[in-house]
């Protein structure tokens, strides 16, 4: 909605009437200037959401209006807890990073208000010791990282997210779900994860 004088879209609603059809009575937050605009008003759709909390997941349904676009690290409400965006499905069966509402067919999404828990798999040449960690959402693993957990010191070798794998770089702990590492006799750690261990 731009202004009719200087073309600025910045405006403040002074009065809304109407259901389908709002008529506004806007003004320009640069000009001053005010003006009316009607608006044809979508009504909001159901969208499917799978929601994880650790290791349980949920199906359920949100209503959102289908204009509205969408995206990865997007944060929606499902029955009055926030979730964050960590997948999007379209209805051509495809992943993408962003979507508008109305090409959606799914929503993954994950609890915010719980700490992340994350895989970590440390091979001993082919014996493999599994854990899981619960940390902080915006925790980050880094490749190369020296970690301690217990009496084992171990470095990252490589990561795998929600997306893909990693052998270089870092990521948030809230799409990381595996964490892959070696043992190391240097027990010079960047963090220690041993109070972490569910």
């Amino acid at each position: 909605m731009k202004c009719p004088v200087c073309g600025s879209s910045s405006s403040q609603v002074l009065k809304s009437k109407g259901k389908t059809s709002k008529e506004l009575l806007l003004k320009c937050e640069e000009c001053g200037t005010v003006f009316r605009e009607t608006v044809n008003v979508k009504k909001p759709i159901n969208c499917r959401v799978v929601i994880s909390e650790f290791e349980k997941t949920h199906k359920k349904f949100i209503k959102v209006y289908p204009d509205e676009t969408l995206s990865l690290g997007g944060i929606i409400n499902v029955d009055g807890r926030e979730g964050e965006i960590t997948s999007i499905e379209n209805k051509r069966g495809g992943r993408v990073s962003q979507s508008s509402v109305e090409d959606i067919e799914t929503i993954w999404a994950s609890y915010i208000d719980i700490p992340a828990r994350v895989g970590i798999s440390v091979d001993f040449g082919g014996r493999i010791l599994s854990e899981k960690v619960e940390v902080d959402r915006e925790f980050e693993f880094v490749v190369g990282d020296v970690v301690k957990m217990g009496n084992l010191y171990f470095r990252i070798n490589s990561l795998k997210t929600l997306e893909r794998k990693m052998r270089r770089g870092f990521a948030r702990a809230g799409v990381t779900k595996r964490v892959y590492g070696r043992p190391v006799i240097d027990k010079r750690y960047k963090y220690d994860l041993s109070s972490k261990v569910v």
